[in-house]
């Protein structure tokens, strides 16, 4: 599992013309999928929205990608979707890819101690004693590490567009600023 130097070169590129304070998404293939700029236009987000998801992100290769966007973008929020690539392919165990995810959240609270992190549950697993297993830890960790967890389980397996699963995280998506002007 090697993400793309191609894809990761395109998005180094595309981080310097970001806009800082966004929202950045960084996740596997599920999120790669996902029409980001047509699903914030339908939903009518007003923040500026990133999608650095990778085709078959390993959670063992997303440290050094999730700091440097970090370190780069200086987003608000980055949303995170680890561990789909390593728990579909059976290859480690989801306490595995708890302990890695864990890895990286220290370390990006390390980088900018203001980016607010949200962990994204898993809603693709075929086995879904792994996948329910997996987002229960995940939710412990998120309140371990003072980060917020968005619950996209229920998501419908069939649904090509991901919209089911942006109507869930658009609350994360939205702008907090807006809201307490409000």
């Amino acid at each position: 599992m090697c993400v793309s130097e191609k894809e990761i070169a395109t998005y180094n590129a595309l981080n310097r013309l970001s806009r800082r304070d966004s929202v950045v998404i960084l996740g596997s293939t599920y999120f790669r999928e996902m029409p980001v700029g047509e699903l914030k236009q339908a939903f009518g987000i007003l923040s500026d929205i990133y999608n650095r998801s990778l085709t078959d992100l390993s959670v063992f290769e997303a440290k050094d990608i999730a700091v440097d966007i970090v370190s780069e973008m200086s987003p608000r929020k980055l949303i995170l979707q680890l561990g789909e690539t390593d728990l579909r392919s059976g290859k480690h165990t989801v306490d595995e890819v708890i302990e890695e995810i864990d890895s990286i959240v220290r370390e990006l609270h390390k980088t900018d101690k203001s980016v607010q992190i949200v962990l994204v549950s898993l809603n693709n697993i075929p086995d879904r004693a792994i996948e329910e297993d997996y987002n229960r830890k995940l939710e412990k960790l998120s309140r371990r590490c003072k980060a917020l967890f968005a619950d996209i389980s229920s998501d419908e397996q069939d649904d090509k567009c991901h919209i089911q699963a942006f109507r869930m995280l658009r609350f994360f998506m939205s702008d907090d600023r807006l809201l307490q002007i409000l």
